[in-house]
């Protein structure tokens, strides 16, 4: 069911419905992940059901997916994560719901009776994104250089000095 994508909802009445909202959003009208990706381009689908759960609490849940480019923190080069994430969100007006809700539910405190559809795709997306982004060691450009410098120094080269070797000297001196 591919539809208008709203800019902001009613959660519990979209609940009472029982509406489903699949679609794609473009990377780059996502302000927050945009500025921690490498490249904007490509989309984010989504199919996202809104529902009530057995104990009347307004509920969202589906999967949103996506290929983001982040920037690895090793080479300085895009990589490529795809993102797979399953969304189980219950809608709270406040902090004692929010305490209240199971493991298995993440809490969404809605402010004013409404919120922004995209604001909550693009939360679970930066959730999904690691601390710390790099490639995988095997196919890292930066893996040759980082398996230079363990290499072992060659008969005949002086290895690079220690630099605190200087003040163990010192040190030695004084006493």
């Amino acid at each position: 069911m591919s539809q208008r994508i709203p800019d902001r909802l009613d959660p519990w009445r979209f609940a009472d419905q029982g509406r489903e909202i699949e679609g794609r959003i473009p990377l780059e009208s996502l302000p927050r992940l945009s500025a921690c990706l490498y490249d904007t381009s490509g989309e984010v689908d989504f199919s996202l059901r809104f529902e009530r759960d057995a104990q009347r609490r307004a509920t969202l849940k589906g999967m949103i997916r996506a290929e983001l480019i982040l920037e690895c923190q090793r080479c300085l080069e895009g990589m490529t994560l795809p993102v797979s994430t399953q969304t189980a969100i219950a809608f709270v007006e406040g902090q004692d719901q929010a305490a209240a809700l199971p493991e298995s539910l993440d809490p969404c405190l809605v402010e004013d009776g409404q919120v922004y559809f995209t604001d909550l795709v693009e939360d679970e997306l930066l959730l999904a994104l690691p601390q710390v982004p790099m490639h995988d060691l095997a196919v890292c450009p930066a893996a040759a250089i980082e398996t230079a410098d363990e290499m072992p120094v060659e008969q005949g080269e002086q290895p690079d000095t220690n630099p605190f070797a200087v003040l163990a000297e010192l040190k030695r001196d004084k006493n």
